[in-house]
């Protein structure tokens, strides 16, 4: 699958978010390994931004690509605690890789098949279980995003 055409996903965040604070890129290693602990092919999408941006960290110091590692750990948690159990509906079909700063969690779709199809993101709100589509790619994730436009 082709790159969008853009010079830079630093850019492209950089120009949307001047607080944008970004770690050291991924690892081909880190990636697979998560992958082979999550069972999951990371999708291109997110792949492509993490080897360039690692992860990005802005509007207020809010989690908006987590590391790898935080990908790994925050995805085996919401599978597998108990308390998450009981309050919200299974988390086995999405995959999470950010967040807006106040609980609510942005994840990609993963279909029946366990694998991830489409670039869209979808918005998980923890006061109401409720998963709605927020963007169809992640541009439109880094826009809606640092507009704050979580109004699906």
């Amino acid at each position: 699958m082709a790159s969008l055409n853009v010079q830079s996903w630093k850019q492209v965040v950089t120009i949307a978010a001047s607080d944008a604070i970004f770690s050291l890129p991924v690892n081909q290693t880190a990636l697979e390994s998560t992958e082979r602990k999550l069972n999951l092919s990371l999708p291109f999408h997110l792949r492509e931004i993490l080897l360039e941006c690692g992860s990005v960290t802005a509007d207020c110091s809010s989690g908006v690509i987590w590391s790898i590692s935080d990908i790994l750990v925050r995805n085996l948690e919401f599978r597998s605690m108990d308390a998450f159990r009981e309050l919200y509906m299974p988390f086995n079909h999405l995959l999470f890789f950010g967040d807006d700063g106040g609980g609510d969690q942005f994840a990609f779709p993963i279909h029946a098949d366990g694998k991830i199809h489409k670039p869209d993101i979808y918005r998980w709100e923890h006061e109401t279980d409720s998963r709605s589509w927020f963007a169809s790619d992640r541009k439109q994730y880094f826009e809606r995003r640092f507009k704050n436009d979580f109004d699906t």
